[in-house]
């Protein structure tokens, strides 16, 4: 499994305009072969931080969500409300 966790850090102002669009690109990613799990948060902690989560079957049902055109159109609309992005690869412990 290639699981991972991505932190946006948002401009001031600007979380709504992506929540608007996420419900659309999680549908669409949740549909796609090897996708086990695709979904968003917001912090408790910071109003302008938003937390996505995404399991997949393997990296390369990864990379195939990479070159979908609806992947690479929210990450193109999202990208100009950073402030930052951490992305963290995660392992199940034990």
């Amino acid at each position: 499994m290639y699981k991972f966790i991505i932190t946006i850090d948002c401009q001031p102002g600007t979380r709504a305009k992506i929540l608007a669009r996420a419900p659309e690109a999680q549908r669409a990613t949740r549909a796609e072969p090897g996708c086990i799990a695709y979904d968003f948060f917001t912090c408790t902690d910071d109003p302008d931080r938003l937390v996505f989560v995404e399991s997949w079957a393997d990296e390369a049902a990864h990379a195939f969500h990479m070159e979908q055109a609806h992947t690479r159109d929210f990450i193109a609309f999202h990208e100009q409300f950073h402030r930052s992005l951490t992305f963290e690869t995660i392992n199940v412990a034990g």
